[in-house]
This record gives structure tokens, C-alpha cells and sequence, in this order.
């Protein structure tokens, strides 16, 4: 043969993988997987089947979990969710919530041990599983179970005090279970959030195509009213967000009156405050909408208060 490529051997790549070391990976802590029931630490060996559909066509489901003060914050809204969003796309979580909230708990243990980690993230993907490269599911005899601790950035108004800005997004919003099931589809986010890059944003937000908004590329969008009232769009298009759920709560406990509203464009413009709620953005003050200003508010920073005691303290639900 006149090969114009390299052929390794299985010893040349173990050679390979051995001195691969690439910056990225040292904030990768810890890796379950259910191919092998077991936990690993060196990033090396956190690798997935090219063959599972979860790959090559996305097909598969999952949850991102906050690791803050040494507990698990908003556990069981995440493994409620997971199990929906596997029942509504044909996929069966083997494991039982116990089980699967041990394998959590020992993979943020080991994490912590050779870390340090104070914060940090898991993301738990179920997928349809190896089997081969056709659209078909009955083609995986099994569904596989991934779970990766990693580093966790400083919530965003720690870095950005000043605020967010955001921006209408030109993606076409998902529709039906793609909008509503938090499925590894997510080609549209990561469009959207290419296109908050390029315009210097730091979110895009959704538009669907009666004119209402939907969500960013990961986080839910929420709004403070003349009168003070918190809110938020029904999710017939977006996924309800399991923080936007528990800010609805402490909003509620609080005394703030909270509405589910459908919003337009215009509406937002015409707010008092404007927020950005999710795992990892926590309670974000809206600074800018295309170039109208909104002020870090007081329901906002109320909000955002009321949250991070909450994460440090689950039993904490109002205001003290």
C-alpha cells in the first residue's frame, strides 16, 4: 500500500495517549463511566465510544449539577429532570436515583481530595450507547452513563460586575421535546453563543417566530416590572431552568410577586431590571440590550443574594 498516513499500532497509541497533555484537560477532575462501573482521575483515560450515538448523532440527554460548599446544590430537580428527559426520547436510566447520587458524591469526594475543589461542576450524559453509526437507536444494545467533574468558573458577576450584555439572537429557537428536553442536541446554543462572541455580548437570547422570547444558550431569561413583580416566560419553548425554579421560590418566600408572562422584544425594553438565571450564571444582571441601558437593580441583587445563601445554605429560603 502507498499510504499517505500514519498506521499506528494499539502500542503506538498507548505511546500517544501516555505523553498527551494538553492544557485543557487539567480542569477535568473525574470521570465516571458506566462501561467500566468505575472512576478515573487522569484525564488521558476520560474518553468516550466514537460509536455511541451519543457522538455521531447527539442522541442522548443530560444535566449539569453545582458542587458548592461541599454539597450538591439542587440534587434531586436534576435527577427528576434527567429521568423526563430520558423517558421522553425512548431511554431508560438503569440506575436508581440512590445509586446514582452515591456515584456523584464519591466522584466530588475524589475531586476534592486531590484538588482542593471548594466549587466545581458535574455534567451527567446519558447516552443511547455504542453500537455503530446509523440514525437507528435499536442499533445500541445498551444506553451508557457519563459523568465528568470539572473545574467551575466563578459565578459571572463575580468577573463582571459591571454587569451583562446581551443580544437578540438570528438562530431559529428550537421547537417541540428539542425546545423543552434537555437533550446533547445543542448545535443551535453553541451557534448562539458564537454569535453573542462575534458581536462582543455576553448572551444571546432567543426569538421565536410569533415574536416571543425564548432563552439563552444556557441560561433562562427573567424581568422586574415597574411594580416590582419578578417575570418569567412559560417554557413551551425553552427548557424550564430547575434555578430559575428555585429563584421563583425564594422570590415568592421573600414576598416578590412572580408571574409567568409570555415576552416580547419591546417588553424587555420597557423593564425595570433584567436578569439572566442558570447553573453557572446564578442571578446576572442585564447592563445592556442592544445598546439600552438597565441598572443593577434591587430586585436583582436581592435575588441574586437570596440564591447564593441558598446554595450555601439549602434550608435557607427567605431573606433574613
Amino acid at each position: 500500500m502507498n499510504l499517505h498516513t500514519s498506521v499506528w499500532s494499539y502500542e503506538d497509541g498507548l505511546r500517544h495517549l501516555a505523553a498527551y497533555r494538553p492544557p485543557h484537560s487539567r480542569k477535568y477532575l473525574a470521570m465516571y463511566a458506566s462501561e467500566w462501573d468505575a472512576i478515573v482521575t487522569d484525564p488521558r483515560l476520560m474518553r468516550v465510544p466514537v460509536d455511541d450515538h451519543l457522538v455521531h448523532r447527539g442522541d442522548g440527554v443530560f444535566e449539569t449539577l453545582l458542587y458548592d460548599g461541599g454539597r450538591i446544590f439542587l440534587l434531586a430537580p436534576h435527577l427528576q429532570r434527567l429521568r423526563h428527559s430520558a423517558a421522553q426520547i425512548g431511554l431508560d436510566l438503569r440506575i436508581p436515583d440512590e445509586r446514582l447520587t452515591l456515584i456523584l458524591e464519591d466522584l466530588f469526594s475524589v475531586a476534592s481530595a486531590d484538588h482542593a475543589l471548594s466549587r466545581g461542576l458535574a455534567r451527567v450524559l446519558l447516552g443511547r450507547g455504542p453500537g455503530g453509526f446509523s440514525v437507528d437507536p435499536a442499533e445500541s444494545p445498551s444506553p451508557s452513563l457519563y459523568i465528568v467533574v470539572y473545574q467551575a468558573s466563578p459565578p459571572f458577576m463575580e468577573t463582571h460586575p459591571e454587569g451583562a450584555k446581551v443580544v437578540f439572537s438570528q438562530v431559529a429557537p428550537k421547537a417541540g421535546i428539542l425546545a423543552t428536553v434537555k437533550t446533547c442536541n445543542y448545535l443551535p446554543n453553541a451557534l448562539m453563543k458564537a454569535e453573542a462572541n462575534r458581536t462582543g455580548a455576553h448572551f444571546a437570547l432567543g426569538v421565536d417566530e410569533t415574536g416571543h422570547v425564548t432563552e439563552s444558550f444556557t441560561e433562562n431569561i427573567a424581568a422586574v416590572d415597574a411594580s416590582g413583580a419578578l417575570l418569567i416566560p412559560p417554557p413551551d419553548r425553552h427548557l424550564p431552568g430547575t434555578t430559575l425554579q428555585r429563584v421563583s421560590e425564594l422570590a415568592e418566600a421573600a414576598g416578590i410577586p412572580v408571574y409567568s408572562r409570555k415576552l416580547t422584544p419591546d417588553d424587555l425594553r420597557g423593564m425595570s431590571e433584567l436578569l439572566v438565571v442558570g447553573t453557572t450564571a446564578r442571578v446576572t444582571s442585564v447592563t445592556d440590550l442592544e445598546g439600552r441601558s438597565f441598572p443593577i437593580g434591587p430586585i436583582g441583587k436581592r435575588l441574586a443574594k437570596m440564591l447564593d445563601e441558598n446554595i450555601s445554605n439549602p434550608k435557607f429560603l427567605r431573606c433574613q
